[in-house]
């Protein structure tokens, strides 16, 4: 019935029900309607997206998830196994170039992909590694043998499209919601995970078992952590959705949570045998009981982290100062809270930020404490919900990439802005999820690779079509 459920109930004592008027008839048939969180228009907005899809995209997998994420990272590493032909000759590598390297138009690219899980406790929660097999050149493995006539589309149809599948690598069971997941830049096997009860512990992926599907049902039993961190002078049971390991210096993480706690761990310095099982020595800040959303380390910098928080405000400490001196910089640019933070890999001195307004800022921290402290750029008209993520291209430090509630995600040039009102830095609007986007992360291999994790169940990995970003591969 489209969606509704008919329940039928025998009253045996009407009277005992108050406020409710009941029929004559003993047995009463009352219409449930199941209302799904998509609306009609959105359901109408997707199919116009996917119809256009093969026109904005020169790849794009989606992939059902369980359950939601709030977290998305691509893992650094890039694997490309030989092609097929390769593997029987092997020395075919040196017959088919000068450059000694082979070349096959079936040249495969495998990535991974690091996730959680949002289940608000209706089932057990867990972090899974997912592995991406895609093809270098899509164009060159198409089928077509046969193509079909879309009556409606007035066009030939592809009947079989060339696709690789996701596949889980790994699943570790977690306590609690998985709030945020971040390798360790220097050993990437190395993962922390923040939840919503104040736990930050570490995982090392290797001493977990790899994934199994399983007929019998699903495994629920919680795998234990490697490492607990645990501030022991001030514990918190807190949601914690703020953690950044340090780029420069190997094992040192910072976290912060919804009451204002930040506390700084040393895991390499501190894990001083295998029978550690919590480390419970940190430096620990306060941010006036304000909840933080955010927060970076500097990249090129060993002691100095940004975050930012519910009352608008941007800071930055330094760690190897005395307590009353850490706070170095710090600028309030409204009363609203600001969602996320993100430095630029190749200037240090530029963050952008995005609010809970939709707005995102561009800020020179140089400026802050003067008189003269406004953004750089301001984008102000361009996500209709809040701003769940802003983060800068990893090799293009003028493209800024930003997710929203408002379901999109959306990639700014912004070296074609001239002013405040100016939509020229708009480049590209991926508008194919169905509920507000949670997170997003480009890849570090393949330069317009991105993925997008929403609460409609989805993980999205997806790359602008060439026509679009062709420009910036010759700068």
């Amino acid at each position: 019935m489209n969606g509704e459920e008919i329940i039928s109930i025998d009253v045996e004592e009407p009277s005992r029900l108050s406020n409710v008027v009941m029929p004559s008839d003993r047995t009463e048939e009352v219409t449930v309607v199941e209302q799904s969180p998509i609306d009609q228009q959105t359901e109408v907005n997707y199919r116009i997206w996917k119809k256009n899809a093969p026109f904005l995209y020169d790849y794009i997998t989606t992939h059902s998830l369980l359950w939601p994420s709030l977290t998305v990272q691509f893992f650094p590493d890039l694997e490309k196994p030989l092609p097929k032909e390769a593997r029987l000759d092997p020395f075919q590598d040196f017959k088919k170039t000068d450059a000694n390297e082979p070349k096959s138009e079936n040249e495969v690219s495998i990535q991974r992909i690091l996730l959680g899980t949002f289940t608000l406790g209706q089932s057990t929660d867990s972090i899974s590694i997912l592995q991406l097999p895609y093809y270098t050149n899509l164009n060159k493995n198409l089928t077509i043998d046969k193509l079909d006539y879309n009556h409606e589309k007035e066009e030939f149809e592809l009947t079989k499209v060339a696709k690789k599948k996701i596949n889980v690598l790994q699943k570790i069971n977690h306590w609690g919601d998985v709030n945020k997941l971040r390798y360790m830049p220097q050993n990437p096997d190395v993962i922390a995970s923040s939840n919503n009860l104040g736990n930050l512990v570490i995982y090392d992926r290797t001493k977990h078992a790899s994934f199994k599907n399983s007929l019998i049902g699903e495994d629920t039993e919680i795998n234990k952590p490697q490492l607990h961190l645990i501030n022991e002078w001030n514990l918190s049971d807190s949601d914690i959705f703020a953690i950044d390991w340090n780029k420069q210096k190997e094992g040192v993480i910072v976290s912060a949570n919804m009451e204002g706690n930040i506390n700084l761990y040393d895991i390499k310095s501190k894990f001083t045998s295998k029978d550690v099982q919590t480390i419970n020595d940190s430096q620990n800040f306060s941010n006036s009981s304000i909840a933080i959303n955010d927060i970076e380390w500097i990249p090129n910098h060993d002691s100095i982290f940004t975050f930012v928080d519910d009352q608008g405000y941007i800071k930055l400490l330094d760690v190897r100062l005395p307590e009353h001196q850490l706070l170095i910089l710090q600028h309030q640019k409204s009363d609203k809270g600001i969602n996320s933070v993100s430095v630029n890999p190749g200037n240090s001195a530029c963050l952008a930020t995005g609010d809970i307004d939709g707005i995102i800022d561009v800020w020179d921290i140089r400026m802050f404490g003067s008189g003269n402290a406004n953004s750089v750029y301001s984008i102000k008209n361009q996500h209709q919900g809040s701003i769940t993520q802003v983060k800068w291209h990893p090799k293009y430090h003028n493209i800024l990439a930003s997710s929203s509630s408002d379901k999109l995600v959306k990639i700014f040039d912004l070296s074609t802005i001239e002013g405040e009102e100016d939509e020229e830095g708009l480049i590209f609007t991926h508008a194919g999820h169905m509920l507000g986007v949670n997170d997003l992360d480009w890849s570090l291999h393949d330069d317009w690779l991105m993925a997008s994790v929403a609460d409609d169940n989805s993980l999205h990995v997806w790359k602008p079509s060439k026509q679009i970003v062709k420009h910036y591969e010759t700068v």
